[in-house]
């Protein structure tokens, strides 16, 4: 007799006149079903996935003075310290408060604004832009005094369409919130 199972767990055995082989494949398809499940359940496991925060454990508030600016485009500093701001509440924990109340301190230096045509019309009228903005960042722990994060020429471009009125000021916006969650991303990369 092959006993096999149903598919409500129940035990039945199949007739005299059940082929063997039937039986055999029957029972290597619920064994290798189970050792797959397994397999996958064990691999869930230890994916490496954690809801803890990627940013040191010891530094709970941050302080972000104005980022300086070493390019010709004025003002550019404080959209991007604001922008920066805006993503460390956003995606961190961390508190943003006075500079005398800080565990760390957030620097930051515009170094580079580029403009770049892609595409131009038959009269060099500008269709398509590219906005390219480059900062560098030294995050400190303010008790220690040392560097936990230092890194240059963080870019991030943005395109705009003149067509669909969007202008460099607009681009630039774009480019200041997505350099912002490049700078929080390397904030985190290294924890």
């Amino acid at each position: 007799m092959c006993r096999n199972f149903n598919h409500v767990g129940a035990i039945h055995e199949l007739p005299l006149h059940a082929n063997k082989s039937s039986c055999r494949r029957t029972n290597l398809t619920t064994v290798f079903s189970f050792i797959i499940l397994s397999l996958l359940f064990i691999s869930l496991g230890s994916c490496g996935y954690s809801s803890k925060s990627l940013l040191r454990s010891n530094v709970r508030s941050i302080y972000v003075p104005i980022f300086d600016n070493n390019t010709f485009r004025r003002g550019y500093e404080f959209d991007l310290t604001k922008a920066v701001r805006d993503q460390i509440l956003l995606r961190t924990r961390l508190d943003i408060v006075d500079k005398d109340e800080a565990d760390s301190i957030l620097f930051g230096k515009i170094s580079s604004v580029n403009e770049n045509v892609i595409i131009e019309d038959t009269k060099a009228n500008i269709v398509e832009s590219r906005v390219s903005v480059g900062v560098d960042i030294r995050w400190v722990d303010k008790r220690t005094g040392r560097t936990i994060i230092e890194r240059k020429n963080i870019t991030r471009p943005t395109e705009f369409i003149v067509r669909r009125n969007e202008t460099l000021s607009s681009a630039g916006n774009e480019a200041f919130v997505r350099v912002a969650q490049s700078i929080v991303e390397a904030m985190e990369e290294d924890w």
